[in-house]
């Protein structure tokens, strides 16, 4: 199953208010709502929780389109610098919402790269409470298989850093190869996306989804005008139409 995921912005800087992201949304297909949980010490109530960094939140994104385009929502664990962080950041924002499915990450102290051995940890004590786990790697071959054994259903990985805008790198592409013929379960390129050429190289390789965030605001671009040339290059490569 080829798909596009998306986030709603990966700074301040980004703004996404309630009618955007429900825009957005129509826009890209996607029906996983990626619910931030940088602010969970800021809130009482899960429906509270930021979508991106502006107005938006749960509670009034699943009002306004929940129904409409069958959204499930999906915690974000995001710009975590340490397994201990993240792990008492989903357990938080689970009690708060009774969301199960985790995307996971670790980041360094410039939040571009994951920190895969933090990764790991944290994967570990989720999956044995029970989440469903989906981490963030950047191309390595034993830290792909640890987070499968641990029971991921799905593994993102990194093809550059967080808002590079590169795409895969040169020296990512062997262990890339390498992770995607050998994978029991789904490979999502996240991370340093930038144009839909990119999104075309990545479904050639063999994931099955991508994920798109920073590039969507990048240089003034208007966020659903992206996703929705996203969205048009998907179904194409799903369809098997041949780039003209």
């Amino acid at each position: 199953m080829i798909d596009l995921f998306h986030c709603f912005g990966a700074k301040p800087a980004h703004r996404v208010d309630t009618p955007l992201a429900a825009e957005m949304l129509r826009a890209s297909g996607c029906r996983h709502l990626a619910v931030n949980t940088h602010t969970i010490d800021q809130v009482s109530r899960g429906e509270d929780l930021p979508v991106g960094y502006d107005t938006a939140t749960l509670g009034s994104v699943m009002a306004l389109v929940g129904d409409e385009l069958g959204l499930r929502p999906v915690l974000n664990i995001n710009h975590p610098t340490s397994a201990a962080e993240a792990v008492k950041r989903t357990r938080q924002a689970a009690q708060l919402t009774g969301i199960r499915v985790i995307k996971l990450e670790v980041l360094d102290p410039g939040f571009r790269l994951s920190v895969n051995a933090e990764v790991v940890e944290a994967a570990r004590d989720l999956t044995a409470d029970g989440f469903e786990v989906w981490p963030l790697i950047t191309p390595d071959a034993r830290t792909f298989a640890q987070c499968v054994e641990l029971g991921s259903t799905m593994v993102r990985v990194m093809g550059s850093a967080i808002g590079a805008r590169k795409g895969i790198e040169p020296r990512h592409l062997e262990p890339i190869r390498e992770l995607l013929a050998e994978s029991p379960v789904p490979v999502m390129l996240d991370g340093g996306i930038g144009s839909t050429e990119d999104v075309e190289q990545a479904f050639a390789l063999g994931f099955q989804s991508v994920l798109v965030n920073s590039c969507l605001f990048a240089d003034g671009t208007d966020p659903v005008t992206a996703l929705a040339g996203f969205r048009a290059t998907v179904d194409r490569v799903a369809s098997g139409t041949p780039t003209h």
